[in-house]
């Protein structure tokens, strides 16, 4: 059925069906602070119940409940995914898990010591002033972070913070010029501590505390994320600074955890609790809304059209806010780790393509760049076009370019511009008809439209537990598990024996010689 409506749609442009009385309205929804325009994108009425179908047909309802009711969706691992329980124990109740009390006291202590390292000091009787902290971690273990802090970071009046994540230690050696050990704290993050690349940057930046302060003074400036606390105990690190991750936070929902130490210290712990509310609420509106109008429902339905109806293979993020520069980022993790596997939850072969290459770039920054290849090249490849309606400065003018940017790019994608105007166009200008190819704009390019009112903590929330309940959406249509990530391992297994042929200049690696 959804082949044939995509077959029959071949014949009507985006033009046309943004033409159709009330195509606004019947695809667009409000919640939790974000509004979603997907009226661009190449469905009609039938298309869309087409595809709501599906999901009955797959039980999605059901999955949601699964969800929330602490089932071990993740069933390689056997774990549910409790990630939820972080932001509302009335939604999701964790207190029957072996480590509920450890991971609610973990919580309040990411509040007590965010509180103080926000007020600019160390805990304890000796204190100390901190004006940065350095944050060490990689994938799941920064990128959220660091997307916070972006976001919410400005005139926060917390610590300025500064990210390590890939081993490459250029940006680790440009970064301690610039920074005074007696005013810098280290926050170290890592599941098990025993990541090399987070591993190797902790060990040098203790050195360098150590060279400056002493041992005693480091190890007041070292703090650990850990899900092994006794690793992190064993290594020197004080038990009053050693903060306990679940094993059922996976890494790219660990944000909501103690990894956002450092953010939580810079934006302050209420700005936190404002953050982790907002994503409550969208949670419940994930819950409870009926799928015609659930948000994460209708932009994962679009996103399956997109990936595999129409085998679009990329998908693009980008915001039109440069506090949002670090979604991309953030979301090739979430998307990619979770939804990038051949097999289905049951170990049989995927029947379409799965979660689509990500990429993004802020909104005209990305015009300068990318949209070459989005307007005029051969893949169809849609996006999604972030904005904030009401800006936090007060430069009307350039928010009003902005926000006309944002929405001439999704006209421009999705209407194009007719064989006749481009010649009219060459005409007035002067250019000859050899040109008309290379000016011609097809359109007929879908894209979404997402809007915040405003960029609060909020609203951050709500966004992120949007993207997260889309990615759970999208697996449930395809039947896979959204909460393993077995495709990393590999290489990392592989990585401790090559470099040891480096150091000794023998290696069996395949190209090494």
């Amino acid at each position: 059925m959804l082949r044939k409506c995509n077959k029959d749609l071949q014949a009507t442009s985006l033009a046309e069906l943004l033409k159709e009385p009330g195509r606004f309205n019947g695809f667009s929804r409000s919640a939790a602070g974000l509004t979603l325009d997907f009226s661009r994108t190449r469905l009609d009425t039938q298309a869309l119940e087409a595809l709501l179908a599906l999901a009955r047909e797959c039980a999605m309802e059901e999955a949601r409940e699964q969800l929330f009711s602490g089932r071990a969706v993740n069933a390689t691992e056997g774990r549910a995914a409790m990630h939820m329980a972080l932001r509302d124990p009335g939604l999701l109740d964790a207190s029957g898990l072996a480590d509920a009390s450890r991971a609610a006291d973990s919580l309040k202590r990411l509040r007590d010591l965010a509180g103080t390292l926000h007020e600019g000091r160390l805990p304890g009787s000796g204190e100390g002033p901190v004006t940065d902290i350095v944050h060490v971690g990689i994938g799941g273990s920064l990128l959220g972070t660091r997307l916070v802090c972006e976001a919410l970071g400005e005139g926060a009046g917390g610590p300025r913070v500064h990210f390590l994540g890939s081993v490459d230690a250029h940006s680790r050696e440009a970064l301690l010029p610039n920074l005074d050990p007696g005013t810098t704290a280290v926050v170290v993050v890592s599941k098990s501590f025993t990541t090399a690349d987070t591993m190797m940057h902790a060990e040098r930046l203790f050195q360098w505390l150590e060279g400056a302060l002493g041992t005693a003074e480091a190890w007041r400036r070292m703090f650990a994320v850990a899900g092994d606390t006794e690793r992190a105990g064993g290594l020197g690190y004080l038990p009053g600074q050693v903060l306990y991750l679940p094993q059922w936070v996976g890494g790219r929902y660990s944000l909501w955890s103690a990894v956002s130490l450092s953010a939580a210290a810079l934006i302050g712990p209420g700005a936190f609790d404002e953050m982790t509310a907002g994503a409550a609420a969208m949670d419940r509106h994930f819950l409870e809304a009926g799928l015609a109008d659930n948000l994460p429902v209708l932009t994962g339905l679009v996103g399956f059209w997109h990936r595999s109806i129409c085998n679009y293979p990329a998908w693009g993020v980008i915001p039109y806010d440069q506090r949002l520069r670090s979604l991309p980022a953030h979301l090739q993790q979430l998307i990619m780790e979770s939804n990038g596997k051949a097999v289905t939850a049951a170990g049989e072969p995927v029947r379409y393509g799965t979660a689509p290459v990500v990429f993004g770039e802020t909104g005209t920054e990305a015009q300068h760049s990318l949209f070459q290849a989005l307007h005029q090249g051969p893949d169809i490849v849609p996006v999604q076009l972030l904005g904030v309606i009401r800006p936090d400065h007060d430069d009307t003018a350039a928010h009003d370019e902005l926000l006309a940017n944002l929405l001439a790019q999704a006209t421009a994608l999705a209407t194009g511009r007719s064989e006749e105007e481009t010649r009219r166009q060459l005409a007035a200008g002067g250019g000859g008809e050899q040109l008309l190819a290379h000016r011609g704009f097809s359109g007929d390019r879908p894209s979404e439209i997402l809007l915040l009112d405003r960029l609060t903590p909020g609203t951050v929330g709500s966004l992120l537990a949007f993207y997260e309940h889309k990615v759970f959406v999208e697996s449930v249509l395809w039947g896979i598990n959204a909460f393993d990530q077995w495709g990393v391992e590999l290489g990392k297994q592989l990585a401790p024996g090559i470099r040891v042929g480096l150091e000794t200049g023998e290696t069996d690696a395949p190209g090494m010689g």
